[in-house]
């Protein structure tokens, strides 16, 4: 393929944490070919990045907004498809959840993986209706809606926590049985996996090691592609753009405004670097993250919008947060003094560390 195809000027970042390279393998599939909205799929085009066993997942805008508009328009008509949505959200976890947490310990075999990533595709559907169809209604239905859609949201939270131990658990059974480091299983892409399962053959080791270090899947609708090595920067590249700016607008999720050091932490395990009163930096929050949240003046994210965690936090904590920035985490530096002004969307560097 021609990595150029994929040269857009509307990259966002929509996820970022600790999927595996296998697990964003199939969420790319199922992101460009399986779940659908009416005839129009999630997405037309994804990249994932991996690296390290840690993964951040990007689509255009063009399509956020295509389906952000399609869902929205569908609440217009009908205010009570809202509620629906949502109590459609907890069936789908009330379903998944109870079968991840049989497999979290114990063999799991092709057949019981295969429904296991069928239910999840399932689940997708009313996943992404709650968490994209808030940011396109207009603040009066949006207000009216919003705590039905929180409810869903955060009673959903566990199922990809969850859905990444089953993949663990897998992986270590798998790995165990062929002599591979279960990171290495994880580094599987779908369709080698579902090959093994016919053929019990898996890649060289040397090459899943290269791909658990740094490597990149791109999706469209016509296939998927893995790069590693040079290409991923090229890739990067096209992504990222330039990070030289030193102001960048997301989502207001909480008004408010601080000044204030900024700490870029993606791993909650590294949180005790977070010192009370500093801004916290971070592709995504999720609930490991809330006891360095509690000490944090402020959030800042590169993927979200009104539904992500760190907006949910902090409207219960009141304290200042912009999401869906794109590339916070990479435009802001640790010890860097930063002014967060959620009041407008807007956070900037004032003095670099």
């Amino acid at each position: 393929m021609n990595i150029k195809e994929f040269e857009h000027d509307d990259w966002v970042q929509v996820w970022e944490g600790g999927w595996s390279f296998l697990s964003c393998s199939h969420f790319g599939d199922q992101y460009t070919k399986e779940i659908r909205f009416g005839r129009r799929p999630f997405v037309s085009e994804s990249i994932i990045f991996s690296k390290n066993g840690r993964s951040t997942a990007w689509i255009r805008q063009s399509d956020r907004d295509k389906l952000g508009t399609y869902l929205s328009a569908q609440v217009l008509k009908n205010s009570d498809k809202g509620n629906e949505v949502s109590k459609n959200l907890k069936g789908q976890v009330d379903h998944v959840l109870p079968f991840m947490k049989r497999f979290l310990k114990g063999k799991i075999d092709a057949d019981t993986y295969k429904e296991f990533w069928h239910k999840i595709l399932v689940y997708y559907n009313p996943h992404i209706n709650v968490k994209y169809i808030v940011d396109y209604l207009d603040k009066k239905l949006l207000k009216k809606l919003l705590p039905h859609f929180e409810s869903a949201r955060i009673y959903a939270e566990p199922v990809f926590s969850d859905s990444e131990k089953f993949m663990v658990n897998f992986a270590k059974g798998l790995g165990k049985q062929e002599g591979y480091a279960y990171k290495l299983i994880l580094s599987l892409t779908k369709k080698e996996l579902y090959s093994y399962f016919r053929n019990n053959k898996l890649p060289e080791k040397k090459d899943l090691e290269a791909r658990y270090k740094n490597s990149v899947l791109v999706f469209n609708e016509k296939g998927s592609w893995l790069f590693v090595g040079d290409q991923v920067k090229k890739i990067e590249a096209l992504v990222f753009g330039d990070h030289k700016i030193t102001e960048l607008k997301g989502v207001s999720a909480y008004p408010g405004k601080v000044t204030a050091i900024a700490r870029v932490i993606n791993d909650p395990k590294l949180g005790a670097r977070l010192k009370k009163g500093e801004v916290l930096i971070s592709g995504m929050t999720r609930p490991e993250f809330l006891p360095i949240m509690q000490r944090a003046s402020a959030f800042v994210t590169d993927a979200g919008g009104v539904l992500a965690h760190a907006a949910i936090v902090a409207r219960e904590l009141k304290k200042p947060c912009i999401t869906g920035t794109r590339v916070a985490t990479k435009v802001f530096k640790d010890g860097d003094l930063v002014e967060v002004d959620a009041n407008i969307g807007v956070v900037k560097i004032l003095k670099k560390a």
